[in-house]
């Protein structure tokens, strides 16, 4: 401010200093900042919680908001290597969510400690614990909840709405100060390439938004698959130790195989998508799946039409990993019977596919998340279980893909639970299935504890009464009447026959 002091000692223009800071005031705060905002780019939790706060607040927002952005233009308009970094356009574009009436605030706190977290490579289950706690420090009812249903793409036009009316009032601002005031001319100068690069970046990160989004996207749909799955949810961070001999680790490293690999992908039927299975393909695999010495083999046995079916009944990055003391999962199963004519075989207690994380309240979230289409299971009768021993099966973990019917036309379910395939020891699945055929006997609830495996068991009826040819139909089906759905070729789903034993 002393460059443009006179021999008085007067504001610029031969105005008080009172009114040029009221004139800054007025043309968006961009030269009068109090506050550092983005400029500190070692903001705390506790900061951002707060700048969130502010953000929910109309008047203030806008002022928080205008004071970051300018931060973050002027870092991207002079500095090659910010232009070179891809998250400082992903901050600038976050930053913009602020100018978003309502829930902008909320929206740019998540999205500037994603970004926290990523440029300090903080464990994705300490990620989704910070969110959560900004959401709560905001009263924003479930936060969990809340945060699922999160998707930044979903804000692209309210974005680029708020970049040009950002940029026009930057571009208005400095017209109005050149206009107004009596400048030297080298601060003239300044201002007015500050006008022309504004519409510059105006330009430059339009072209930016979908992917500055995607990657958004990507990195927010590692901490809800953290938060979906139960036993690894952000109200504890569990650590795992891998098997006998070799070095223990934590979500740290979790997460740098799942960054290395690939995340789960929404497809274009809205459900997760499938990763790739083509057995004669194995360079296809490697970003979704390695095996591991100790852990089920996905990749060991293609179906007729050369498909790695386990692998295809993940979406994204599935991760071999010993279940975690404390973790919860849960198996459906029942009797052999019919379903819209078609015979659907009996299904055991003692399988390999699991439900990770508290066990479905419903048939519906059971259908829905767990993919479990109605010619593979038709349920009655539910084991759970919580791994009580250090550390229990060894197990793939992943996200539940989407599937759809071939034997029962017109089913499709779109996945995004979590499951695991695991092998428990050949007395211990025999046991387990004796004791889930008693209980279909007798419909009595039975307790277990299986010292072999680690893991306390109950086995029960579910006493769900829409179970079957109910969930994931265009229509209601009667007998014989149900609606086919169309599907692209690559799009065509299923899971081994051992999701039924």
């Amino acid at each position: 401010m002393n460059a443009v002091v006179n021999d008085k000692g007067a504001a610029p223009g031969g105005m008080s200093w009172a009114g040029f800071k009221a004139l800054a005031v007025d043309t968006g705060q961009w030269i009068w900042g109090t506050a550092q905002g983005t400029f500190n780019t070692k903001a705390t939790v506790s900061q951002i919680i707060v700048d969130a706060v502010i953000g929910m607040i109309p008047l203030l927002g806008d002022a928080t908001a205008v004071r970051d952005l300018i931060a973050s233009s002027m870092g991207l308009i002079d500095d090659q290597k910010k232009r070179d970094d891809k998250w400082e356009w992903v901050l600038f574009i976050v930053l913009l969510l602020a100018l978003i009436p309502v829930l902008g605030g909320v929206v740019k706190g998540v999205g500037r400690l994603i970004i926290s977290g990523v440029r300090s490579g903080e464990a994705t289950a300490k990620l989704a614990t910070d969110i959560v706690e900004v959401l709560n420090h905001l009263g924003h009812g479930n936060a969990e909840q809340w945060l699922l249903k999160l998707r930044f793409a979903d804000y692209q036009p309210q974005i680029i709405d708020a970049l040009n009316r950002y940029t026009a009032t930057m571009v208005d601002g400095v017209t109005a100060i050149r206009k107004r005031m009596h400048l030297p001319e080298s601060l003239a100068n300044r201002l007015d390439r500050l006008g022309k690069s504004m519409r510059w970046l105006k330009d430059e990160a339009g072209k930016r938004i979908p992917d500055a989004l995607k990657e958004l996207d990507q990195k927010l749909r590692e901490i809800q698959a953290c938060i979906r799955s139960g036993g690894e949810t952000t109200s504890r961070a569990v650590r795992y130790e891998v098997s006998a001999g070799e070095k223990a680790h934590t979500y740290t490293d979790e997460r740098r195989v799942v960054e290395e690999g690939a995340l789960p992908m929404r497809s274009r039927r809205g459900g997760w998508k499938q990763n790739p299975a083509d057995a004669q393909r194995p360079k296809s695999l490697e970003p979704y799946y390695e095996p591991k010495e100790g852990y089920p083999d996905l990749a060991k046995t293609p179906d007729d039409k050369g498909q790695l079916t386990k692998i295809a009944a993940y979406s994204g990055r599935i991760t071999n990993r010993p279940l975690a003391k404390g973790e919860k999962i849960a198996r459906l199963f029942g009797p052999e019977d019919l379903t819209l004519g078609v015979h659907v075989g009996p299904s055991s207690a003692g399988g390999a596919w699991w439900w990770i994380g508290e066990p479905p309240a419903n048939a519906k979230q059971w259908r829905e998340q767990a993919a479990v289409l109605d010619e593979f299971n038709r349920d009655g009768y539910i084991v759970t279980g919580h791994v009580i021993s250090d550390q229990g099966p060894k197990a793939a973990v992943g996200t539940v893909s989407e599937q759809v019917s071939e034997k029962i036309p017109g089913q499709y379910l779109p996945g995004g639970g979590t499951q695991a395939f695991f092998f428990l020891n050949k007395e211990s699945s025999d046991m387990l299935s004796e004791l889930g055929k008693n209980v279909i006997d007798t419909r009595s609830p039975v307790p277990w504890v299986d010292e072999i495996s680690g893991i306390a068991f109950e086995i029960k009826p579910t006493g769900w009464k829409d179970a079957n040819a109910v969930h994931g139909y265009l229509r209601l089906p009667g007998q014989g009447t149900v609606q086919t759905v169309k599907l692209g070729k690559r799009e065509q789903a299923s899971k081994t026959e051992e999701a039924t034993q």
